[in-house]
């Protein structure tokens, strides 16, 4: 396995802080892993997620490989597509395909970080999942653990498998500072038995970095047993 996709139940679920996560354990490791965006959308510069991704893994921003690490780049908070269309752009899955291939020549291991949810178009004729479906990446699902989860983390991990797409498991992200633990068990339990799933744990919100890289370890630990790493 060269690459891994991280996709999100929605926006906003984690994904970042996921990524950064398993970057930062798998460089522990001894495994050269990199990073990779395909399209990121906001006006900070350089994007934010790539910044506080690499923040996380306690690495320094490379410029010569920002083209690499996020192909697209708008400043429009919105859908790929339409923050596309409002630059003046469409976004071509060419230079997506292009770039990940440069990325996976330069790494043991790739992390993809995906953008919103699974089904957001990138361009107005293909939807983010059709061009992960084309690529084959097998897929970790990044979800909040909070009420609705169940609905969302059904549907992509129906998504996901109605296009043949692997999927390695589910990480739970906590939204809030204090979620209600009956409920969050509840949703994990019916989310692995129902979604017939790995869920490779809980993490919660925890603002003190180095605290946050101890907290994932049983996470990562079961990552890469899954992985075979």
């Amino acid at each position: 396995m060269s690459a891994i996709f991280v996709a999100g139940t929605d926006t906003n679920v984690g994904k970042t802080h996921i990524c950064g996560l398993l970057l930062d354990f798998l460089r522990k490791k001894g495994l050269a892993a990199g990073y990779q965006k395909w399209v990121a959308t906001g006006p900070e510069s350089p994007p934010a997620d790539l910044a506080a991704c690499l923040k996380m893994a306690r690495l320094p921003l490379a410029p010569e490989l920002l083209p690499s690490q996020v192909v697209y780049h708008f400043a429009l908070p919105a859908s790929p597509h339409l923050a596309a269309e409002r630059a003046g752009e469409v976004i071509k899955p060419e230079l997506i395909r292009a770039r990940y291939q440069e990325m996976l020549a330069r790494y043991e291991l790739l992390i993809v970080e995906g953008v919103g949810g699974l089904m957001v178009p990138l361009n107005r004729e293909l939807l983010l999942v059709d061009l992960l479906r084309e690529l084959k990446i097998p897929t970790l699902l990044v979800a909040k653990s909070g009420l609705g989860t169940i609905n969302h983390t059904l549907l992509s991990l129906a998504a996901l498998r109605h296009r043949d797409i692997p999927v390695l498991g589910v990480v739970f992200s906590e939204a809030a500072l204090a979620e209600d633990e009956l409920l969050v068990e509840d949703n994990m339990r019916t989310i692995a038995e129902m979604g017939k799933v790995r869920v490779f744990g809980r993490l919660r919100r925890c603002p003190d970095p180095a605290q946050a890289r101890a907290d994932f370890v049983p996470v990562g630990l079961a990552m890469v047993e899954t992985l075979g790493l």
